[in-house]
């Protein structure tokens, strides 16, 4: 896990990054050139004047197009931090790379400036195969059949469009709903009852694994940030 944002970021004709995940929440614009960024939110088709924002510990790898790519990246206020990914397109790329220099105190009211994109194309087979993995315990095989595909197939299709074969993304998928569930007053067991792990001890291996940190201190952080999101509103 990366624990720092670059501000900026070049990459040549080609260059991969192998899926990989970011601790602090960051918004990235894409200056020049293209890439696709996959995720557990599918994929995401990034181009000039696209303005990805990051929640923490988001995972995604990256595919950059024939051109490269440059892009900025900045850390996020704690009262901007989404709690899902949000792709959007700024009103002007030169304005938006602007704020990006004078630092976070601007960024907010550019993000409220940018509209929404639409971001995820999957093959129709791809929808109900991501529901079974979040919220079944069927073998993989077994959901596969379903959707009648090979494991082959999905696990080549899962990795291109997600960066993730299917037991990663399960794990990726209830990971998250674990993450969403601490910011509630939720008990540890309920809450790994709840994502589809089979005991408290399995949720806290996988959440310190992914944020190195256990739950209950994930938690207090969690809440500290709500709190902070709650004052500046006010």
């Amino acid at each position: 896990m990366q624990d720092h944002v670059d501000h900026e970021t070049r990459h040549a004709s080609g260059d991969a990054l192998r899926t990989h995940r970011h601790g602090p929440a960051y918004a990235a614009l894409v200056l020049e050139g293209s890439y696709v960024e996959a995720s557990a939110d599918g994929p995401v088709e990034c181009t000039p004047g696209t303005l990805v924002l990051h929640p923490r510990y988001h995972a995604h790898g990256n595919r950059f197009g024939h051109l490269g790519a440059r892009v900025v990246n900045l850390a996020l206020p704690e009262s901007g931090e989404p709690a899902t990914l949000q792709v959007l397109r700024v009103p002007g790329r030169s304005d938006a790379e602007a704020v990006f220099l004078r630092g976070p105190h601007e960024l907010l009211a550019l993000i409220e400036a940018s509209s929404s994109e639409q971001v995820v194309l999957l093959h129709a087979w791809q929808a109900g195969f991501l529901h079974e993995l979040q919220h079944g315990d069927a073998p993989i095989e077994q959901i596969a059949r379903h959707a009648g595909v090979s494991c082959e197939h999905a696990s080549r299709t899962f990795l291109r469009t997600h960066g993730m074969a299917p037991q990663a993304l399960r794990r990726e998928l209830r990971s998250r709903q674990a993450l969403a569930l601490l910011a509630g007053g939720a008990s540890l067991a309920d809450i790994a009852a709840r994502s589809g792990f089979a005991d408290q001890s399995h949720l806290t291996r996988t959440v310190r694994a992914m944020t190195g940190q256990p739950p209950g201190r994930l938690r207090r952080q969690i809440n500290c940030v709500q709190d902070a999101a709650t004052a500046a509103m006010r």
